[in-house]
């Protein structure tokens, strides 16, 4: 598919603004999340290096977390602080691999709320801009938004980049329709 995908780059000059990985659809690894130490986890993990390594061969500018299940569904059964500590252990060790493959672009953190769980780490785009801060993580991370998860935090599209613009960490707007198409996506990357 790599092959396949750059051939279609140099035809059509299009460019690769960032690269994922879907962590949250697949059954081995949609009960897993990055802040657990289980051992399903390596799954999450062997997704994202190979995500990371695509991303760095189709000239990828950023690479971005899609959130989903770095939270949690009940404190009955979750130790939040040892939970953020993973994840941040997670995102870590995905930066040093970045830099050991020579991946310049930036990380960007994309704030999903409910979706699925009832709370999650990473809310909105205060919440993870205060994660970053608190792990070291804000030189090398910024925030990415959209309008579709935005209204599920409660907040307006516009209040979450005035948010991240004046944190100095809007890394991307990604604008979409937010239904199941992509057909009619349109997202920019802001450098920092």
């Amino acid at each position: 598919m790599v092959a396949h995908a750059k051939a279609l780059q140099k035809a059509t000059g299009i460019k690769l603004l960032w690269g994922t990985a879907n962590l949250f659809s697949h059954p081995s690894t949609c009960a897993e999340r990055h802040q657990s130490r289980r051992p399903g986890l390596c799954v999450c993990r062997g997704q994202v290096k190979k995500a990371l390594d695509v991303t760095k061969q189709l000239g990828g500018e950023n690479y971005v977390f899609w959130g989903g299940r770095e939270g949690y569904e009940t404190l009955l059964n979750t130790n939040l602080k040892r939970e953020q500590e993973h994840l941040a252990i997670f995102l870590k060790m995905a930066l040093d691999y970045a830099k050991s493959i020579g991946f310049k672009g930036q990380f960007l953190i994309e704030p999903k709320p409910k979706e699925p769980t009832k709370h999650q780490y990473d809310f909105d785009v205060a919440s993870g801009i205060a994660f970053l801060r608190t792990y070291g993580l804000e030189r090398t991370s910024s925030s990415t938004s959209r309008p579709t998860t935005r209204t599920l935090a409660g907040h307006t599209f516009q209040h979450e980049i005035e948010v991240a613009a004046s944190q100095g960490m809007l890394g991307s707007i990604d604008a979409n329709s937010g239904t199941s198409s992509w057909a009619g996506t349109r997202t920019s990357s802001i450098p920092t």
